[in-house]
């Protein structure tokens, strides 16, 4: 165990006692917010504590889903309803458990009936969610979720798949590619330049919009990148941007989280090979991994949110990636290739 590690457990022991119990302790009533489990999980993949993960969680996890409904109408639960983010990070941290030996997706999964209408338009393609059409970050959640639950759904439950006439993720991710703009590599948002200008204008006060641009087209690029579609489409732009992102230091915001990795991934798989600028940023990833490091010696605090703690973990573990590295620093672990095991964060 390294000091970051006992520092996470630590976090989660105080920030999120409710989620460590219900993945920890053998039999627990422990009902925490879905969202919360997730993290936690994730947390301890990262961390390299799985062993941790008492043998009847997997169980209780589907049970819980089970009293929610998930996207697309696929789950067994009619209960509160989850967004197409929250129900492919819950299968995707039931990929984690299957890694670690026990697959609970068929107890989660409805055998028939599914409404893919919800999450996949006439074309074959991740639903558009217009209301969000001025805002990149959150059009990825959407755009990406929905190839990520193809993913997850015909990994472990191809025969649910196929019986529910479900297309294959690599069709929709190509049929997908329509929804990038060609000029730029991203997402394309309001096609009204005055729309756009002002929701950036009114953004740009909490968050970068930049690189809640490039976050956005992470998402689906995680899934392109799961089943190997690579090159993406325009890629040189998308790196050029991204490599404009990482000139900023240490973070892309002031603490970090989810974003860093979508830039840090993005900027790792993305760069056209034999680019001039790939010893630099392999030298930046040392940089990031550093400054992530050095915030996590007194960062985890009170003020830093649990949601935001795989996001940086993750971070350290594609830094490792880019890098070489057969452990991750600070960590000692080897590194988790999170988009291909999990297809989500």
């Amino acid at each position: 165990m390294t000091k970051l590690a006992d520092a996470t457990q630590v976090f989660l022991a105080r920030r999120a006692p409710q989620a460590l119990a219900f993945w920890c302790e053998a039999g627990s009533g422990a009902l925490p917010d879905i969202l919360a489990a997730c993290d936690t999980l994730y947390c301890l993949k990262l961390i390299g504590r799985m062993d941790l993960v008492a043998p009847d969680a997997a169980m209780r996890f589907s049970e819980m889903l089970n009293r929610c409904r998930l996207a697309g109408g696929i789950g067994r639960g009619d209960g509160p309803a989850l967004s197409v983010h929250r129900t492919a990070y819950a299968l995707a941290a039931m990929n984690l458990l299957a890694a670690a030996g026990t697959a609970v997706h068929g107890d989660a999964v409805r055998p028939a009936g599914w409404q893919l209408g919800e999450i996949l338009d006439c074309s074959a393609r991740a639903r558009w969610p217009w209301y969000l059409a001025h805002h990149a970050w959150r059009i990825g959640h959407w755009i990406g979720g929905t190839p990520s639950i193809l993913l997850s759904l015909w990994r472990h439950v191809p025969e649910l798949a196929e019986y529910n006439r479900l297309p294959e993720a690599s069709a929709v991710l190509r049929n997908s590619d329509s929804l990038i703009d060609a000029r730029t590599g991203l997402l394309r948002t309001y096609r009204l330049d005055a729309l756009q200008k002002a929701f950036r204008a009114l953004y740009s006060v909490r968050h970068d919009p930049d690189a809640g641009d490039v976050g956005g087209i992470a998402h689906l690029h995680w899934c392109n990148y799961a089943v190997d579609r690579m090159p993406y489409k325009s890629a040189p732009a998308l790196f050029d941007r991204t490599w404009n992102l990482l000139q900023r230091r240490p973070f892309m915001e002031s603490v970090p989280y989810c974003l860093d990795f979508d830039v840090v991934q993005i900027a790792r798989t993305a760069i056209p090979d034999g680019d001039a600028r790939g010893a630099a940023l392999n030298a930046r990833f040392d940089d990031y991994a550093g400054a992530i490091l050095d915030f996590y010696e007194t960062g985890l605090d009170d003020t830093y949110t649990l949601h935001k703690l795989p996001g940086g973990l993750a971070t350290l573990h594609e830094c490792a990636i880019a890098s070489g590295r057969t452990r991750v620093p600070g960590l000692d672990v080897p590194p988790v290739d999170i988009a291909k095991e999990a297809h989500w964060i």
